[in-house]
């Protein structure tokens, strides 16, 4: 059991690098629409960019349970409320919403509002330039 535990340590180590968020560059939207894949307690892809203005946010549910998006503000204190800007219908399993949203230039939060969905890690980032 330990030999094998010395290579995968080893492996996450020289990978574990290239997954962090740091450095990462959000991925462009086309044609000014945000699609969305929503599964149990992810938002992929996770990092997104978007010309500011008015925007399409198109949510696929491909998880078993019930999901939504929010786009919300990031407060710059951590102990206030973030604002929610729109949010999409709450989608069951296999079913996709669509919603509209004008954004200025600056960094969002894209939320499941449902439940702990958030906290167990279903969240997003949209930079809008």
């Amino acid at each position: 059991m330990r030999r094998c535990a010395l290579p995968l340590l080893a492996l996450v180590a020289t990978t574990a690098p290239l997954t962090g968020c740091g450095g990462d560059k959000p991925l462009p939207v086309r044609n000014r629409t945000i699609g969305l894949k929503l599964d149990e307690y992810r938002i992929r892809p996770q990092y997104v960019s978007a010309p500011a203005g008015e925007l399409r946010l198109i949510v696929r549910n491909r998880g078993i349970l019930t999901h939504n998006v929010a786009v919300e503000t990031i407060p710059k204190d951590p102990s206030a409320t973030a604002k929610v800007l729109g949010r999409t219908a709450t989608v069951h399993p296999g079913q996709r919403a669509e919603t509209r949203i004008f954004l200025r230039p600056g960094r969002y939060r894209l939320v499941d509002t449902i439940q702990n969905h958030s906290y167990l890690g279903e969240f997003g980032t949209l930079v809008v330039k």
